[in-house]
């Protein structure tokens, strides 16, 4: 059995087949069946819409209306697809292609595209490569219902264009027709030009007058033209020389960009640290005032306590002094008690007492015999007189031994005061070296202070200084930048009309990699980025333009991250990682899929690694990509 030439149909969004849809074709006849309003029908349009048909028999009033138009429960599409998969192994069709694939597309907007295995062509190359295979413009391709007895039918005058179209005769009266039409314009043509020429006789006899004499002026033509030739020559190598001049300006301000940069680079990091050290010594001085609060205070504490103890010295001065005059008073009194103790007592008690007793008979034995005399009153004075002298030895006695005993308590107290004196004095003498020690950590306290803030004045004046040659950095870079940008053009005039800006605006590189850079960005360095919509109004002005916000499609993650590692180990990395600051993101995006190597040796090495879309750029700017 024969093999089928049409092998598959493949449609997204044409009339009723929303989704993706794909009918293959196996050997034999096939046959599509089902109810009424299934889509068969629909299959014979799309074969006839994809071969070239523009409506006529497609049942449709608009191109648009073959897009799928939406349900119930299903959004319209914005674009019809349909591709027929057709086997050409016998060459039927004149490419070398064992197998095509013939498609056309059609979006909502209107936009229409035919492609011949997936490659964009014109609808005259379709046609063409299907009259050679005898399927364009073929009535007889598609046998409808009621065409086959319509055909026994007619008459024999009218089955002639049937026989011809299948004996393929139509295809060559159809290019015969074409090159009829192409003879009649070239006729045409031709008498157009002979009438322009019948015009321009007179004026060439004319020409041809003006020529003898100019052929006279010929020496001072040539004259003129080596006049003109060497002024141009001149003009030409001013113009070398100011090029020259420029170029040298435009490095001399580059290398000024990077030494500005680099200046600002290293005033950041001095401003950084300047920052660092006036936090420190902020603390510091915090820590320091804390603790010159906290002597401070001890020292007031100490000289409280100081004048405490000195008070309770002069207090124990005092109580010793009153108790040592107490002590010199008994001690007198002691002695005069010692010295009467000190007479025969004994001796004297007895001759009192007996000398009582005598008295007291005396005045028994005159009582009861008579009225008291002179002789019993005086034995009753003396009697007085001798018990008088009794109390009076015993309120000495009991009075030494109360002087004694005070002797001996005042003693107690005099060295329990002796002992508080002498433990005041080592506290008086403890607290004026504390307070000795106090004042001299507070005056180094102070000095601390003093050292920390003149530390912080000057901190603070090499800020300052470093923030003016900052901003005087700053205006150097923003002055260049100012020149380099003054060479804006009618396309920069107009691409920054339209809100456009230089794809590097703002860009910081490091300058190890600014020539790696430069050769990655090319063309596109010094390109305006704008806005899609902005792209159609700007194609009259020559010039470079950038889309903004169109991205690159990613590659596999693991041969991404294969050719990072094996870049980073050979001393290079990712390219972006040279971009210190990209206001605009649209160069991190250009140099997203770069990586950059320290020579073109190694680059030309990595080319087998590189995945579809990436590059490799040296260090100077030489770029590598997957072709080599």
């Amino acid at each position: 059995m024969a093999s089928a030439r049409l092998t598959a149909l493949r449609l997204v969004g044409f009339k009723s087949f929303a989704e993706k849809t794909v009918v293959e074709f196996g050997p034999g006849i096939s046959a599509v069946v089902g109810p009424n309003g299934s889509g068969k029908s629909n299959l014979a349009d799309a074969l006839r819409w994809t071969l070239g048909e523009q409506g006529r028999t497609l049942r449709t009033r608009r191109s648009e209306d073959v897009i799928f138009a939406g349900s119930s429960s299903r959004r319209a599409v914005g674009m019809a697809d349909v591709t027929l998969v057709v086997d050409n192994s016998d060459r039927l069709l004149p490419v070398d292609y064992e197998e095509i694939e013939i498609g056309r597309r059609l979006y909502r907007s209107g936009e229409s595209e035919y492609l011949l295995n997936r490659q964009r062509i014109r609808l005259r190359d379709l046609v063409e490569l299907l009259d050679s295979g005898n399927l364009a413009d073929n009535a007889f391709l598609f046998i409808g219902q009621g065409m086959v007895d319509q055909a026994l039918a007619l008459r024999p005058e009218e089955r002639r264009p049937l026989f011809e179209e299948a004996a393929g005769v139509r295809r060559h009266e159809r290019r015969r027709r074409q090159a009829e039409a192409e003879l009649t314009e070239a006729e045409s043509n031709i008498e157009r030009v002979r009438d322009v020429l019948a015009e321009l006789r007179p004026q060439a006899r004319r020409l041809e007058a003006q020529a003898e004499q100019l052929q006279a002026r010929r020496t001072a033509g040539l004259e003129l033209a080596e006049g003109l030739l060497a002024s141009a020559q001149a003009r030409w190598l001013a113009s070398s020389r100011t090029a020259a001049q420029q170029q040298k300006t435009l490095d001399k301000t580059r290398a000024a960009a990077d030494s500005a940069l680099s200046e600002l680079k290293a005033a950041e990091q001095q401003a950084g640290i300047l920052s660092e050290a006036i936090g420190r010594r902020a603390s510091d001085e915090g820590a320091q005032r804390s603790q010159v609060d906290t002597h401070r205070i001890e020292l007031t504490e100490l000289r409280v306590a100081l004048a405490r103890t000195e008070s309770e010295i002069s207090g124990s001065t005092r109580e010793r002094e009153r108790l040592a005059a107490d002590v010199a008073g008994l001690e007198a009194r002691l002695s005069e008690a010692a010295k009467i103790l000190a007479e025969p007592q004994m001796e004297l008690d007895a001759a009192v007492e007996a000398e009582l007793d005598l008295v007291e008979r005396q005045l028994a034995e005159l009582e009861p015999t008579a009225p008291m005399s002179d002789a019993a009153a005086q034995l009753r004075a003396r009697s007085a007189e001798l018990e008088q002298q009794l109390r009076r030895r015993d309120s000495i006695g009991n009075a030494a031994a109360g002087a004694s005993a005070r002797a001996e308590e005042l003693a107690v107290r005099l060295v329990g005061a002796e002992r508080e004196r002498d433990e005041a004095a080592s506290a008086v003498q403890e607290a004026h070296s504390a307070s000795t020690s106090t004042d001299e950590a507070v005056t180094a306290a102070r000095r601390l202070v003093d050292e920390a803030s003149a530390a912080r004045m000057t901190a603070h004046d090499r800020m300052v200084g470093t923030e003016a040659e900052l901003a005087a950095a700053r205006a150097r870079v923003a002055a260049l930048d100012a020149t380099i940008g003054s060479t804006d053009n009618e396309l920069a005039r107009a691409a920054r009309a339209r809100g456009g800006t230089l794809v590097a605006e703002g860009l910081e590189i490091e300058p190890e990699l600014r020539r790696a850079v430069s050769g990655a960005l090319g063309a596109a360095g010094t390109a305006y980025l704008i806005d899609e919509g902005s792209v159609v109004a700007l194609a009259d002005r020559r010039g470079m333009l950038a889309v903004r916000g169109i991205r690159a499609r990613s590659s596999t993650a693991a041969g991404v991250a294969e050719l990072i590692t094996a870049a980073k180990e050979a001393g290079g990395g990712l390219l972006t990682d040279a971009v210190r600051r990209d206001p605009q993101g649209e160069v991190t995006r250009l140099l997203g899929r770069f990586i950059w190597l320290p020579d073109l040796a190694s680059a030309l090495a990595s080319r087998s690694r590189l995945p579809v879309g990436w590059r490799a750029v040296s260090s100077a700017g030489e770029v590598v990509d997957d072709r080599g």
